[in-house]
């Protein structure tokens, strides 16, 4: 009999101190069971979460898009369908599409389930400009937009005109581009012929003798020169 007790005895802590070395970087699982050092488990999920948490973005934003107005600004537009702890816009500008700038800063609406619209009007409109937002939301965490580009209708320096060229008489007419800020004309001897500041739209002129003549255009961006000639 003590012999009897003796053996389970030894059977018992052996098993104890096998199990008790199982740690959980040693254990190998499949499907719903494991076996490490000889011990094989079994489980349920049933009551274990596996799916991974489902973030909520701050915006939806339908539409962003930019247009030149009558008076040569930019107005920028946007639209969201929903804002979920929105803090704002960062309204940015480049010049190159490349390097931004931030212009203006517009208060989201927080929390929203209706549409809401945004706008803001670029009076600094001197060149093609690129336009994106930057939003934010209100632990610091932020998303852009696609970069839209707005084109001042002054700019195309090439819409210019000068007829007749050659001129059989030497009366010119130019139709030059929206705020054109210098006019000037010389002769093939460099003399200043006629200098004009801010001109208007249209102007007509006589080149006074005969030969080759240089009239440059200037705008706020841009300046170009062209060759007339009288017969």
């Amino acid at each position: 009999m003590k012999k009897l007790y003796l053996t389970f005895g030894i059977v018992l802590v052996a098993f104890r101190l096998q199990a008790q070395q199982i740690s959980p970087g040693a254990i190998y699982a499949a499907s719903n069971s494991a076996s490490a050092g000889g011990v094989s488990l079994d489980w349920v999920l049933g009551s274990i979460n596996t799916q991974p948490e489902l973030s909520v973005l701050p915006v939806k934003l339908i539409s962003f898009e930019g247009q030149l107005t009558s008076t040569g600004d930019a107005e920028i537009h946007w639209k969201t369908a929903g804002e979920s702890g929105n803090k704002g816009f960062e309204l940015q500008k480049s010049t190159d599409g490349k390097i931004f700038e931030k212009i203006a800063w517009i208060d989201g609406a927080g929390d929203s389930n209706t549409e809401k619209d945004y706008h803001f009007t670029d009076r600094e409109l001197r060149t093609t400009s690129y336009y994106r937002l930057k939003q934010f939301d209100w632990i610091g965490s932020f998303s852009m937009s696609r970069i839209i580009s707005v084109v001042p209708a002054f700019e195309s320096i090439t819409q210019f005109s000068v007829y007749p060229n050659p001129s059989p008489d030497g009366n010119v007419q130019i139709k030059l581009p929206e705020r054109t800020s210098m006019v000037s004309l010389v002769d093939s001897k460099g003399i200043n012929v006629m200098q004009q500041a801010n001109p208007s739209k249209e102007n007509t002129f006589k080149l006074p003798v005969s030969g080759l003549y240089l009239l440059t255009v200037k705008t706020a961006t841009e300046q170009k020169t062209i060759k007339i000639i009288r017969r």
